[in-house]
């Protein structure tokens, strides 16, 4: 008995330390300008958020959380319910919805144009 509380022990201390390590790697920074955003391949709204990103020069970096390490951590620290999630900034945004990414990308000092896409 006392074997198998000790094991258990040590299985919830690693899994915690785990869980705060991928909250340190993955949780938004303040004062950052970093554009990180979670994704599928099959994702209609990922595909539009990737094009907008693009179109309009704004350099990020994409994690698959369904191809990768870092993008199934990421989905998991950020709470993911669904994708994409965006994380601007400080600012993490769940979905795609274009005001509130120009909004986050502004706070973030990027310059938006006037054709951004807010209504999608």
């Amino acid at each position: 008995m006392k074997k198998l509380l000790f094991i258990l022990l040590i299985t919830a201390i690693v899994l915690f330390s785990v869980n705060r390590l991928a909250a340190h790697l993955y949780q938004p920074k303040e004062n950052s300008r970093a554009v990180i955003i979670y994704t599928t391949e099959w994702c209609p709204y990922c595909v539009a958020l990737r094009d907008t990103l693009n179109q309009y020069q704004i350099p990020f970096t994409e994690r698959d959380t369904e191809k990768s390490l870092h993008g199934f951590a990421g989905f998991w620290v950020l709470r993911g319910q669904g994708v994409p999630i965006s994380v601007i900034g400080s600012e993490v945004i769940h979905g795609y919805d274009g005001q509130v990414i120009a909004d986050a990308l502004v706070s973030a000092g990027y310059e938006i144009p006037a054709d951004w896409p807010t209504d999608e």
